[in-house]
């Protein structure tokens, strides 16, 4: 009986269609994402980065393979780097050329899809594929008061849908708070 309770509160975003729908859609929907919401787990990272500098270091010792070495002492360095950054608030904003990110515009034409994960409290996130192969996907947590339904409407005039998995990057950089 608990488990239907808790089933019926996941919302399925598929099942509103925009045809259906009796409001105008919003020419742009703007949020921001609060620096505090962007929390880096620093336990985490340094027990990660210790793990790269041992095994560079491994690699030297044993090996003398120098190249690998320096690769896993950089990738351990990249990672202080990132966690060790100021985090700001960000603001950013959908509207009926694209996606503006901090500043930075996204036009729809380099966007190839778009998919809202939804599964409160645990994960409300927007995400976007890029259609360049040096970003595959551009992620936004939904931290405000956005309705996901409204967010949905509107980009599906724009761009399909389609589901986006994640990665084992992504996934660690999630954890990680990167």
């Amino acid at each position: 009986m608990v488990l239907d309770l808790s089933m019926s509160q996941i919302i399925d975003l598929r099942k509103k269609n925009v045809e259906n729908s009796k409001t105008a859609l919003p020419s742009k929907i703007s949020g921001r994402i609060p620096a505090h919401y962007q929390f880096v787990n620093k336990s985490l990272l340094a027990v990660i980065v210790s793990v790269l500098a041992i095994i560079g270091l491994l690699y030297l010792l044993i090996s003398q393979n120098t190249v690998t070495a320096i690769f896993f002492f950089l990738i351990a360095t990249v990672m202080v780097i990132l966690g060790m950054q100021e985090k700001k608030d960000v603001a950013w904003e959908i509207n009926q050329r694209g996606l503006v990110l901090d500043g930075e515009v996204y036009l729809y034409r380099h966007l190839k899809s778009f998919w809202i994960e939804y599964d409160p409290p645990f994960l409300k996130e927007l995400s976007f594929k890029h259609k360049g192969w040096h970003r595959s996907y551009i992620k936004l947590p939904l931290v405000g008061q956005e309705s996901p339904v409204e967010i949905r409407n509107m980009l599906l005039c724009l761009l399909p849908e389609e589901r986006h998995e994640d990665t084992i990057i992504e996934t660690i950089t999630r954890k990680l708070g990167m």
